[in-house]
Protein backbone atom coordinates (compact mmCIF):
# COMPACT_ATOMS: atom_id res chain seq x y z
CA UNK A 1 0.00 0.00 0.00
CA UNK A 2 2.98 2.43 0.72
CA UNK A 3 4.44 1.67 -2.75
CA UNK A 4 0.76 2.81 -3.93
CA UNK A 5 0.57 5.35 -1.83
CA UNK A 6 3.86 6.84 -3.52
CA UNK A 7 3.12 6.31 -6.99
CA UNK A 8 -0.17 7.93 -6.20
CA UNK A 9 1.20 10.95 -5.18
CA UNK A 10 3.94 10.70 -8.09
CA UNK A 11 0.93 11.03 -10.14
CA UNK A 12 -0.88 13.69 -8.74
CA UNK A 13 2.11 15.91 -8.67
CA UNK A 14 2.14 15.28 -12.58
CA UNK A 15 -1.23 16.22 -13.30
CA UNK A 16 -2.23 18.90 -10.63
CA UNK A 17 1.10 20.81 -10.17
CA UNK A 18 3.11 20.47 -13.34
CA UNK A 19 5.63 22.48 -12.30
CA UNK A 20 8.64 19.97 -13.00
CA UNK A 21 10.63 20.30 -15.95
CA UNK A 22 9.29 16.72 -16.97
CA UNK A 23 5.40 18.04 -16.68
CA UNK A 24 5.70 21.65 -17.35
CA UNK A 25 7.88 20.25 -20.98
CA UNK A 26 4.47 17.54 -21.19
CA UNK A 27 1.88 20.38 -20.79
CA UNK A 28 3.51 22.80 -23.51
CA UNK A 29 3.79 20.19 -26.06
CA UNK A 30 0.44 19.39 -25.33
CA UNK A 31 -0.14 22.47 -25.78
CA UNK A 32 1.57 23.41 -28.75
CA UNK A 33 0.05 20.38 -30.35
CA UNK A 34 -3.81 21.70 -30.27
CA UNK A 35 -2.24 24.99 -31.43
CA UNK A 36 -0.51 23.77 -34.73
CA UNK A 37 -3.10 21.05 -35.89
CA UNK A 38 -7.05 21.86 -36.77
CA UNK A 39 -9.85 21.44 -34.10
CA UNK A 40 -10.62 18.03 -36.03
CA UNK A 41 -7.12 16.91 -35.52
CA UNK A 42 -7.20 17.62 -31.69
CA UNK A 43 -10.22 15.65 -31.23
CA UNK A 44 -8.42 13.07 -32.61
CA UNK A 45 -5.38 13.21 -30.42
CA UNK A 46 -7.90 13.39 -27.52
CA UNK A 47 -9.85 10.30 -28.24
CA UNK A 48 -6.33 8.38 -28.90
CA UNK A 49 -5.87 8.25 -24.97
CA UNK A 50 -5.58 4.91 -23.89
CA UNK A 51 -9.15 4.15 -22.10
CA UNK A 52 -8.03 3.05 -17.93
CA UNK A 53 -8.72 -0.68 -17.57
CA UNK A 54 -8.14 -3.15 -14.82
CA UNK A 55 -7.74 -6.09 -15.91
CA UNK A 56 -8.43 -8.19 -12.70
CA UNK A 57 -11.60 -6.56 -12.03
CA UNK A 58 -13.16 -6.28 -15.41
CA UNK A 59 -12.62 -10.27 -15.90
CA UNK A 60 -14.62 -10.47 -12.22
CA UNK A 61 -17.33 -7.85 -13.77
CA UNK A 62 -17.07 -10.22 -17.33
CA UNK A 63 -17.93 -13.43 -14.98
CA UNK A 64 -20.44 -11.80 -13.07
CA UNK A 65 -22.44 -10.82 -16.42
CA UNK A 66 -22.81 -14.43 -17.60
CA UNK A 67 -23.32 -16.71 -14.93
CA UNK A 68 -25.12 -14.30 -12.32
CA UNK A 69 -29.11 -15.99 -12.01
CA UNK A 70 -30.38 -12.18 -12.74
CA UNK A 71 -28.50 -12.06 -15.93
CA UNK A 72 -30.03 -15.46 -17.17
CA UNK A 73 -33.45 -15.08 -15.69
CA UNK A 74 -33.51 -11.71 -18.00
CA UNK A 75 -32.09 -14.07 -21.01
CA UNK A 76 -34.95 -16.36 -20.45
CA UNK A 77 -37.30 -13.63 -20.22
CA UNK A 78 -35.56 -12.21 -24.19
CA UNK A 79 -35.87 -15.57 -25.52
CA UNK A 80 -39.91 -16.29 -24.76
CA UNK A 81 -40.08 -12.45 -25.88
CA UNK A 82 -39.11 -13.62 -29.21
CA UNK A 83 -41.15 -16.56 -29.33
CA UNK A 84 -44.14 -14.22 -29.10
CA UNK A 85 -43.39 -12.12 -32.21
CA UNK A 86 -43.48 -16.05 -33.78
CA UNK A 87 -46.91 -16.46 -32.48
CA UNK A 88 -47.79 -12.76 -33.86
CA UNK A 89 -46.55 -14.01 -37.21
CA UNK A 90 -48.42 -17.09 -37.78
CA UNK A 91 -51.69 -15.20 -37.30
CA UNK A 92 -51.14 -13.82 -40.68
CA UNK A 93 -51.34 -17.55 -41.68
CA UNK A 94 -54.69 -19.25 -42.61
CA UNK A 95 -56.44 -21.14 -39.23
CA UNK A 96 -57.73 -25.00 -39.28
CA UNK A 97 -59.68 -26.65 -37.21
CA UNK A 98 -61.73 -29.45 -36.78
CA UNK A 99 -65.27 -30.60 -35.56
CA UNK A 100 -66.64 -33.99 -35.42
CA UNK A 101 -69.24 -35.05 -33.56
CA UNK A 102 -72.25 -38.12 -33.31
CA UNK A 103 -75.70 -38.06 -32.81
CA UNK A 104 -77.97 -41.09 -32.19
CA UNK A 105 -81.34 -40.77 -34.39
CA UNK A 106 -84.08 -43.14 -34.66
CA UNK A 107 -84.78 -41.63 -38.15
CA UNK A 108 -82.51 -42.56 -41.07
CA UNK A 109 -80.25 -39.85 -40.74
CA UNK A 110 -76.27 -39.91 -40.51
CA UNK A 111 -75.09 -41.27 -37.28
CA UNK A 112 -72.17 -38.83 -36.94
CA UNK A 113 -70.70 -36.26 -39.70
CA UNK A 114 -67.27 -34.31 -39.33
CA UNK A 115 -65.82 -30.68 -40.20
CA UNK A 116 -62.99 -29.61 -41.64
CA UNK A 117 -62.42 -25.32 -41.72
CA UNK A 118 -59.95 -23.30 -43.13
CA UNK A 119 -60.33 -19.95 -41.86
CA UNK A 120 -57.74 -17.13 -43.55
CA UNK A 121 -58.13 -13.11 -42.38
CA UNK A 122 -58.50 -10.89 -45.36
CA UNK A 123 -59.07 -7.62 -43.44
CA UNK A 124 -58.70 -6.80 -39.55
CA UNK A 125 -58.21 -3.02 -39.74
CA UNK A 126 -54.54 -3.28 -38.96
CA UNK A 127 -54.94 -5.54 -35.64
CA UNK A 128 -52.63 -8.09 -37.28
CA UNK A 129 -49.73 -5.36 -38.11
CA UNK A 130 -50.31 -3.91 -34.40
CA UNK A 131 -49.68 -6.81 -32.88
CA UNK A 132 -46.79 -8.27 -34.75
CA UNK A 133 -45.26 -4.68 -34.09
CA UNK A 134 -46.07 -4.87 -30.71
CA UNK A 135 -44.22 -8.53 -30.33
CA UNK A 136 -41.62 -7.24 -32.07
CA UNK A 137 -40.61 -3.89 -29.94
CA UNK A 138 -41.58 -5.63 -26.71
CA UNK A 139 -38.95 -8.51 -28.21
CA UNK A 140 -36.81 -5.46 -28.70
CA UNK A 141 -37.28 -4.29 -25.10
CA UNK A 142 -36.52 -7.39 -23.74
CA UNK A 143 -32.99 -7.18 -24.96
CA UNK A 144 -32.54 -3.66 -23.81
CA UNK A 145 -33.82 -5.01 -20.50
CA UNK A 146 -31.52 -7.67 -20.12
CA UNK A 147 -28.50 -4.74 -20.84
CA UNK A 148 -30.51 -2.58 -17.53
CA UNK A 149 -29.89 -5.69 -15.53
CA UNK A 150 -26.54 -6.32 -16.62
CA UNK A 151 -25.61 -2.63 -15.79
CA UNK A 152 -27.33 -2.64 -12.38
CA UNK A 153 -24.86 -6.18 -11.58
CA UNK A 154 -22.65 -4.00 -12.91
CA UNK A 155 -23.06 -1.64 -10.06
CA UNK A 156 -23.27 -3.83 -7.41
CA UNK A 157 -20.35 -5.73 -8.42
CA UNK A 158 -18.42 -2.02 -8.25
CA UNK A 159 -19.68 -1.10 -4.89
CA UNK A 160 -18.72 -4.25 -3.40
CA UNK A 161 -15.15 -3.57 -4.80
CA UNK A 162 -15.58 -0.25 -3.17
CA UNK A 163 -15.62 -1.30 -0.66
CA UNK A 164 -13.34 -3.75 -1.00
CA UNK A 165 -10.80 -1.05 -1.94
CA UNK A 166 -11.75 0.89 1.17
CA UNK A 167 -10.91 -1.97 3.89
CA UNK A 168 -8.11 -2.49 2.48
CA UNK A 169 -6.92 1.31 2.69
CA UNK A 170 -7.93 1.19 5.94
CA UNK A 171 -6.26 -1.75 6.99
CA UNK A 172 -2.94 -0.46 5.87
CA UNK A 173 -3.06 3.41 6.92
CA UNK A 174 -4.36 1.71 10.62
CA UNK A 175 -1.60 -0.86 10.46
CA UNK A 176 1.09 2.38 9.66
CA UNK A 177 -0.48 4.12 12.59
CA UNK A 178 -0.27 1.35 15.14
CA UNK A 179 3.54 0.77 14.38
CA UNK A 180 3.71 4.20 15.00
CA UNK A 181 2.11 3.88 17.87
CA UNK A 182 3.67 0.91 19.71
CA UNK A 183 6.79 2.74 18.77
CA UNK A 184 5.80 5.71 20.61
CA UNK A 185 5.06 3.13 23.57
CA UNK A 186 7.69 2.04 24.25
CA UNK A 187 9.45 5.18 23.99
CA UNK A 188 6.58 6.70 26.63
CA UNK A 189 7.35 3.37 29.12
CA UNK A 190 10.90 4.37 29.04
CA UNK A 191 10.21 8.01 29.78
CA UNK A 192 7.66 6.85 32.99
CA UNK A 193 10.12 4.30 34.38
CA UNK A 194 13.31 7.09 34.21
CA UNK A 195 10.59 9.65 35.59
CA UNK A 196 10.71 11.73 32.76
CA UNK A 197 7.14 11.77 31.98
CA UNK A 198 3.71 10.86 34.05
CA UNK A 199 1.66 7.86 33.95
CA UNK A 200 -0.80 9.50 32.28
CA UNK A 201 0.41 10.19 29.41
CA UNK A 202 1.46 5.98 29.01
CA UNK A 203 -2.25 5.62 29.81
CA UNK A 204 -3.30 8.33 27.08
CA UNK A 205 -1.27 6.47 24.54
CA UNK A 206 -3.07 3.65 25.43
CA UNK A 207 -6.35 4.45 24.67
CA UNK A 208 -4.75 5.54 21.35
CA UNK A 209 -3.73 1.95 20.94
CA UNK A 210 -6.55 -0.03 21.43
CA UNK A 211 -8.62 2.77 19.73
CA UNK A 212 -6.13 1.65 16.67
CA UNK A 213 -6.26 -2.10 17.18
CA UNK A 214 -9.86 -2.14 16.94
CA UNK A 215 -10.13 -0.17 14.30
CA UNK A 216 -7.51 -2.92 12.61
CA UNK A 217 -9.89 -5.46 13.45
CA UNK A 218 -12.99 -3.43 11.77
CA UNK A 219 -11.03 -3.23 8.48
CA UNK A 220 -10.30 -7.01 8.46
CA UNK A 221 -14.12 -7.72 8.78
CA UNK A 222 -15.20 -5.37 6.59
CA UNK A 223 -12.49 -6.58 4.24
CA UNK A 224 -13.79 -9.96 4.44
CA UNK A 225 -17.38 -9.36 4.22
CA UNK A 226 -16.61 -7.11 1.08
CA UNK A 227 -14.67 -10.32 -0.59
CA UNK A 228 -17.91 -12.37 0.29
CA UNK A 229 -19.77 -10.44 -1.71
CA UNK A 230 -17.75 -10.11 -4.63
CA UNK A 231 -17.50 -14.07 -4.55
CA UNK A 232 -21.50 -14.33 -4.02
CA UNK A 233 -21.61 -11.80 -7.41
CA UNK A 234 -19.44 -13.43 -9.41
CA UNK A 235 -20.09 -16.85 -8.59
CA UNK A 236 -16.28 -17.84 -7.84
CA UNK A 237 -13.91 -17.48 -5.95
CA UNK A 238 -11.32 -14.47 -6.33
CA UNK A 239 -8.15 -15.30 -4.57
CA UNK A 240 -6.33 -15.73 -7.89
CA UNK A 241 -6.70 -12.52 -8.49
CA UNK A 242 -7.36 -11.27 -5.13
CA UNK A 243 -3.84 -9.36 -4.88
CA UNK A 244 -4.32 -7.26 -7.86
CA UNK A 245 -8.14 -6.46 -6.65
CA UNK A 246 -6.37 -4.37 -3.72
CA UNK A 247 -5.02 -1.64 -6.03
CA UNK A 248 -7.37 0.48 -7.22
CA UNK A 249 -6.89 2.01 -10.66
CA UNK A 250 -3.59 4.16 -11.54
CA UNK A 251 -4.40 7.30 -11.03
CA UNK A 252 -2.86 9.12 -13.22
CA UNK A 253 -3.71 7.69 -16.37
CA UNK A 254 -7.17 7.80 -14.93
CA UNK A 255 -6.68 11.90 -14.52
CA UNK A 256 -4.93 12.04 -18.41
CA UNK A 257 -8.39 10.16 -19.33
CA UNK A 258 -10.47 12.32 -17.65
CA UNK A 259 -9.10 15.54 -19.02
CA UNK A 260 -9.23 14.00 -22.50
CA UNK A 261 -13.27 13.67 -22.43
CA UNK A 262 -15.36 15.67 -24.51
CA UNK A 263 -17.47 17.99 -22.28
CA UNK A 264 -20.83 17.06 -23.45
CA UNK A 265 -19.90 13.44 -23.63
CA UNK A 266 -22.42 12.63 -20.64
CA UNK A 267 -25.12 14.11 -22.30
CA UNK A 268 -24.75 12.21 -25.57
CA UNK A 269 -24.19 8.73 -24.06
CA UNK A 270 -28.10 9.52 -22.96
CA UNK A 271 -29.36 8.36 -26.86
CA UNK A 272 -27.71 4.77 -26.51
CA UNK A 273 -28.87 4.09 -22.57
CA UNK A 274 -30.52 0.67 -22.24
CA UNK A 275 -32.34 2.13 -19.92
CA UNK A 276 -34.12 4.80 -21.94
CA UNK A 277 -34.58 2.61 -25.13
CA UNK A 278 -36.12 0.27 -22.98
CA UNK A 279 -38.82 2.81 -22.13
CA UNK A 280 -39.26 4.07 -25.44
CA UNK A 281 -39.81 0.48 -26.71
CA UNK A 282 -42.52 0.13 -23.63
CA UNK A 283 -44.11 3.45 -25.16
CA UNK A 284 -44.16 2.05 -28.70
CA UNK A 285 -45.61 -1.22 -27.41
CA UNK A 286 -48.79 0.37 -25.42
CA UNK A 287 -49.04 2.82 -28.48
CA UNK A 288 -49.50 -0.64 -30.95
CA UNK A 289 -51.42 -2.40 -28.02
CA UNK A 290 -54.00 0.45 -28.14
CA UNK A 291 -53.94 0.52 -31.74
CA UNK A 292 -55.32 -3.20 -31.93
CA UNK A 293 -57.68 -2.82 -29.09
CA UNK A 294 -59.29 -0.17 -31.33
CA UNK A 295 -58.97 -2.26 -33.83
CA UNK A 296 -61.16 -5.33 -32.74
CA UNK A 297 -64.08 -2.90 -32.42
CA UNK A 298 -64.94 -3.19 -36.05
CA UNK A 299 -65.69 -5.87 -38.22
CA UNK A 300 -63.00 -8.81 -39.49
CA UNK A 301 -63.09 -9.81 -43.23
CA UNK A 302 -62.50 -13.37 -43.12
CA UNK A 303 -61.76 -16.12 -46.33
CA UNK A 304 -63.27 -19.45 -45.07
CA UNK A 305 -63.26 -22.92 -46.57
CA UNK A 306 -65.31 -25.80 -44.92
CA UNK A 307 -65.15 -29.30 -46.25
CA UNK A 308 -68.27 -31.72 -44.41
CA UNK A 309 -67.08 -35.55 -43.99
CA UNK A 310 -69.44 -38.24 -43.68
CA UNK A 311 -72.96 -39.92 -45.47
CA UNK A 312 -74.17 -36.89 -47.25
CA UNK A 313 -76.96 -37.04 -49.62
CA UNK A 314 -74.92 -35.44 -52.50
CA UNK A 315 -71.40 -34.73 -52.90
CA UNK A 316 -72.33 -31.27 -53.89
CA UNK A 317 -72.48 -30.57 -49.60
CA UNK A 318 -68.89 -31.73 -49.03
CA UNK A 319 -67.91 -28.31 -49.47
CA UNK A 320 -68.35 -24.57 -49.16
CA UNK A 321 -66.31 -21.34 -49.96
CA UNK A 322 -67.45 -18.22 -47.99
CA UNK A 323 -66.84 -14.73 -47.58
CA UNK A 324 -67.66 -13.48 -44.21
CA UNK A 325 -67.37 -10.61 -41.63
CA UNK A 326 -66.11 -11.62 -37.92
CA UNK A 327 -67.47 -9.36 -35.10
CA UNK A 328 -67.47 -9.25 -31.47
CA UNK A 329 -69.00 -6.40 -29.75
CA UNK A 330 -67.59 -7.53 -26.61
CA UNK A 331 -68.92 -5.93 -23.43
CA UNK A 332 -70.17 -2.79 -25.34
CA UNK A 333 -69.56 0.50 -23.52
CA UNK A 334 -66.74 -1.10 -21.38
CA UNK A 335 -64.84 -1.61 -24.54
CA UNK A 336 -64.57 2.53 -25.16
CA UNK A 337 -63.98 2.96 -20.92
CA UNK A 338 -60.72 0.15 -21.48
CA UNK A 339 -59.52 2.49 -24.58
CA UNK A 340 -59.78 5.40 -22.46
CA UNK A 341 -58.03 3.74 -19.51
CA UNK A 342 -55.54 2.21 -22.07
CA UNK A 343 -54.91 5.51 -23.70
CA UNK A 344 -54.10 6.99 -19.97
CA UNK A 345 -51.54 4.08 -19.46
CA UNK A 346 -49.69 5.14 -22.41
CA UNK A 347 -49.54 8.64 -21.50
CA UNK A 348 -47.87 7.49 -18.33
CA UNK A 349 -45.54 5.42 -20.52
CA UNK A 350 -44.63 8.47 -22.28
CA UNK A 351 -43.93 10.77 -19.32
CA UNK A 352 -42.30 7.75 -18.50
CA UNK A 353 -39.63 8.09 -21.31
CA UNK A 354 -38.90 11.57 -20.19
CA UNK A 355 -38.67 10.66 -16.24
CA UNK A 356 -35.98 7.62 -17.31
CA UNK A 357 -33.95 10.28 -19.44
CA UNK A 358 -33.51 13.09 -16.61
CA UNK A 359 -33.02 10.42 -13.64
CA UNK A 360 -30.18 8.91 -15.78
CA UNK A 361 -28.68 12.04 -17.02
CA UNK A 362 -28.84 13.42 -13.56
CA UNK A 363 -26.83 10.12 -12.73
CA UNK A 364 -24.08 10.57 -14.75
CA UNK A 365 -23.97 13.62 -14.05
CA UNK A 366 -23.08 13.28 -10.36
CA UNK A 367 -20.73 10.53 -11.81
CA UNK A 368 -18.74 12.98 -13.58
CA UNK A 369 -19.01 15.41 -11.29
CA UNK A 370 -17.76 13.14 -8.23
CA UNK A 371 -14.50 11.86 -10.73
CA UNK A 372 -13.36 15.29 -11.20
CA UNK A 373 -14.08 16.17 -7.80
CA UNK A 374 -12.13 13.49 -6.36
CA UNK A 375 -9.20 14.25 -8.73
CA UNK A 376 -9.30 18.17 -6.99
CA UNK A 377 -9.64 16.90 -3.45
CA UNK A 378 -6.63 14.61 -3.81
CA UNK A 379 -4.10 17.29 -4.78
CA UNK A 380 -5.73 18.98 -1.52
CA UNK A 381 -5.19 15.82 0.38
CA UNK A 382 -1.53 15.36 -0.88
CA UNK A 383 -0.88 19.16 0.67
CA UNK A 384 -2.05 17.97 3.35
CA UNK A 385 -0.38 14.82 4.06
CA UNK A 386 2.82 16.60 3.37
CA UNK A 387 2.44 19.34 5.79
CA UNK A 388 0.52 17.20 8.59
CA UNK A 389 4.22 14.81 8.44
CA UNK A 390 6.18 17.81 8.76
CA UNK A 391 4.24 19.12 11.43
CA UNK A 392 4.13 15.71 13.29
CA UNK A 393 8.07 15.36 12.72
CA UNK A 394 8.34 19.09 14.13
CA UNK A 395 6.18 18.28 17.36
CA UNK A 396 8.15 15.04 17.83
CA UNK A 397 11.58 17.30 18.11
CA UNK A 398 9.08 19.75 20.47
CA UNK A 399 7.74 17.35 22.59
CA UNK A 400 11.36 16.44 23.48
CA UNK A 401 12.55 20.27 24.13
CA UNK A 402 9.62 20.26 26.80
CA UNK A 403 7.62 23.15 24.19
CA UNK A 404 5.01 20.55 23.09
CA UNK A 405 2.68 18.46 25.39
CA UNK A 406 2.40 14.31 24.15
CA UNK A 407 -1.39 14.74 23.57
CA UNK A 408 -0.02 17.58 20.78
CA UNK A 409 2.24 15.38 19.09
CA UNK A 410 -0.80 12.43 19.47
CA UNK A 411 -3.42 14.72 17.65
CA UNK A 412 -0.89 15.67 15.08
CA UNK A 413 0.00 11.52 14.38
CA UNK A 414 -3.69 10.82 14.24
CA UNK A 415 -4.22 14.33 11.61
CA UNK A 416 -1.46 12.89 9.90
CA UNK A 417 -3.06 8.92 9.67
CA UNK A 418 -6.59 10.78 8.81
CA UNK A 419 -5.01 12.35 5.89
CA UNK A 420 -3.36 9.48 4.68
CA UNK A 421 -6.85 7.49 4.70
CA UNK A 422 -9.13 10.24 2.43
CA UNK A 423 -6.08 10.04 0.47
CA UNK A 424 -6.63 6.49 -0.07
CA UNK A 425 -10.32 6.30 -0.25
CA UNK A 426 -10.26 9.38 -2.26
CA UNK A 427 -8.19 7.30 -4.93
CA UNK A 428 -10.86 4.50 -4.73
CA UNK A 429 -13.54 6.95 -5.27
CA UNK A 430 -12.02 8.09 -8.30
CA UNK A 431 -11.73 4.54 -9.21
CA UNK A 432 -15.53 3.61 -8.59
CA UNK A 433 -17.25 6.62 -10.12
CA UNK A 434 -15.10 5.80 -13.08
CA UNK A 435 -16.84 2.45 -13.41
CA UNK A 436 -19.74 3.96 -12.03
CA UNK A 437 -19.98 6.32 -14.83
CA UNK A 438 -19.36 3.83 -17.84
CA UNK A 439 -21.76 1.48 -16.58
CA UNK A 440 -24.65 4.03 -16.37
CA UNK A 441 -23.91 5.57 -19.80
CA UNK A 442 -24.23 1.78 -21.62
CA UNK A 443 -20.80 0.44 -21.63
CA UNK A 444 -21.11 -3.57 -20.93
CA UNK A 445 -18.11 -5.62 -21.45
CA UNK A 446 -18.77 -8.02 -24.52
CA UNK A 447 -15.49 -9.05 -25.16
CA UNK A 448 -11.95 -9.57 -22.95
CA UNK A 449 -10.96 -5.71 -24.31
CA UNK A 450 -14.32 -3.94 -23.56
CA UNK A 451 -12.52 -0.97 -21.85
CA UNK A 452 -10.16 -0.40 -24.35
Amino acid sequence: MMSNLRCLMTGLRLAFFPLSLSACSLVSSAQGVESSHPPSLAISLRESVQTPAHKAFDGLLMQALSVHPNVRSAVSQAKGTESDVDVAKWAFWPTVSVVAQRTDNPDNAPPGSSNFTIQQPLWTAGALTARLSAAEKAAQASGEQLQVVRSDLGLRLVDAWASFLDAEASQSVTGRALESLNRYQAIMQRRVQAGLSSAVDLRLLSVRVTRAQTDLADAQVSSQIALKRLEQLVGAPVQSVLADLREPLPSAALSRWVKAQPILQATDRLAQHPAVRKAELDAAVAADQLAAQKADRWPKVVLSYQHRLGALPTNYDRGLWAVGLNYTPGAGLAAVSQTAADQARLQARLEAVESVRQEKQEQLTLDWAALQREFERQGTLLVTINSAGDVLASYERLYFSGLKTWLEVLNAQQELTQSELRLAQSGNATTLAYYRWRLRGGDLPTHADWMR
